[in-house]
């Protein structure tokens, strides 16, 4: 019986691979770079990717793409907040806009012009407690691909 999987498995590969089918194809390349376009939470998105938000989703959805390619937004630094850091700043918006303020000044520097900042903010319930994740965001002007 396993051998009748094993040969059913080659053929799907086969079958993908010699119809052009994009499935099975890497969207990250060795170092972490997006290499295609691909569709993934908007607060899933790595340190330096490119993306713009999915029309329509609420801000939840973005199609990442390689930096060369049209896109609005870059992600410019990621972090989490745990409930008794925000309880110091009295706020979650306070606690978030403190802890990527560092992260914007670094990129404005880098990039001799300061972003117009965005964050994305998501709470995740894990065995320890709740954990609040944050996404620093620059909005680096809509780039065009090149002709």
């Amino acid at each position: 019986m396993r051998r009748p999987v094993s040969v059913l498995s080659v053929v799907i590969v086969a079958t993908l691979a010699l119809t052009g089918c994009t499935v099975l194809a890497p969207t990250r390349n060795a170092d972490g770079t997006i290499v295609k376009a691909l569709l993934m939470p908007s607060t899933d998105a790595w340190v330096g990717d490119c993306f713009s938000f999915v029309p329509d989703s609420n801000l939840s959805l973005a199609t990442v793409v390689p930096c060369a390619e049209t896109h609005s937004h870059v992600v410019i630094g990621k972090g989490t907040l745990s409930t008794a850091k925000i309880s110091l700043f009295e706020s979650l918006q306070i606690a978030v806009i403190s802890s990527c303020q560092p992260i914007f000044d670094e990129w404005a520097e880098e990039q001799g012009t300061q972003p117009q900042p965005e964050y994305i903010v998501s709470k995740e319930e894990k065995p320890g407690g709740e954990v609040t994740s944050y996404s620093c965001l620059a909005t680096d002007g809509v780039v065009a691909a090149a002709p």
